[in-house]
């Protein structure tokens, strides 16, 4: 009887909070990309910059999830879970690093400023990605067998 408590609060966990996590994660992910950054270059002006927020959110719920062995076994469930989660968890941090230096830098108006700006943009954005690259290869995302709750 535990067993099928456990197993229907892991269910609610993943149908109730962690499936619409990831996806407004990816729509999150996709409105700072396209709405936020690309307005901003497109209308010169700064906008407030809610991606932080956004990876905040997203980090509490799949910190939850890892941490918590019950919610932990949707990812022996769907073994592309963990690795999909965590790279959305940090393109999402990479992009919402790139918003927040772009309206920094366009909260003054100023043209060698914005240039400035978007030359950093692009360079973080390389860089950041290079490095999530180079860790993924070196650490790459498998959950033990050892590990494994069934």
């Amino acid at each position: 009887m535990k067993e099928r408590i456990l197993n229907f609060m892991a269910g609610l966990w993943f149908f109730g909070i962690l499936m619409w996590a990831l996806l407004f994660g990816v729509l999150a992910l996709l409105m700072i990309s396209f709405c936020d950054i690309a307005g901003m270059l497109n209308s010169g002006f700064s906008k407030s910059a809610i991606g932080l927020i956004v990876c905040f959110l997203l980090g509490m719920i799949l910190t939850l999830t890892g941490a918590i062995p019950v919610f932990r076994k949707c990812y022996y469930k769907l073994p592309w879970l963990y690795p999909f989660s965590m790279m959305l968890s940090m393109d999402l941090f990479i992009v919402s690093i790139a918003e927040t230096i772009l309206a920094k830098g366009f909260s003054v108006i100023s043209t060698p400023r914005h240039t400035i700006t978007i030359a950093v943009m692009v360079v973080q954005l390389i860089v950041c990605r290079l490095a999530m690259c180079a860790y993924l290869k070196k650490y790459p995302m498998a959950i033990h067998q050892y590990d494994r709750l069934e």
